[in-house]
């Protein structure tokens, strides 16, 4: 194999890392839904923070709105959580949440963010950058003619 290949191989594994890191998390989350028990919470707190990013080569900067909440698990102990993921949350609203079976502590709420925005970024990783690494391999295999 010659080292334009080999070089090849290695460019079509690293960019299958993207699409097995997003399967892997959303096999994870589903797991997590079907055996984790659930509690209702309550949202207690919302803050603001500004995130800055010069990824692109332009400064950019995006607010993230993040919630502390609480609620009450199997034994009755109250439990604390957050998260930056929730559609407009407001101070009182009510939300399920659910835990880890060995320590309440790891928690998370069921819903928050767009379902259809996570399906649609997921989607995109897992397509464009699983196919293309496809790609990238067989025509480092010979496979496929570039």
């Amino acid at each position: 194999m010659s080292s334009g290949s080999m070089i090849g191989l290695l460019i079509g594994l690293a960019l299958l890392i993207g699409p097995v890191w997003v399967l892997g998390l959303s096999a994870r989350r589903l797991r997590r839904l079907s055996a984790w028990p659930r509690a209702q919470g309550t949202v207690r707190h919302v803050w603001t923070t500004t995130r800055s990013s010069s990824a692109t080569g332009t400064s950019t900067t995006e607010k993230v709105v993040h919630a502390r909440y609480e609620f009450a698990d199997a034994s009755g102990r109250q439990q604390v959580g957050e998260c930056a993921y929730l559609k407009d949350p407001k101070v009182g609203d009510p939300l399920e949440v659910m835990y880890s079976p060995e320590t309440s502590a790891t928690n998370q709420p069921v819903h928050g963010g767009s379902v259809i925005w996570r399906t649609i970024t997921w989607g995109f990783v897992v397509i464009f950058f699983g196919g293309l690494g496809v790609f990238v391999i067989l025509a480092a295999l010979g496979a496929v003619s570039m």
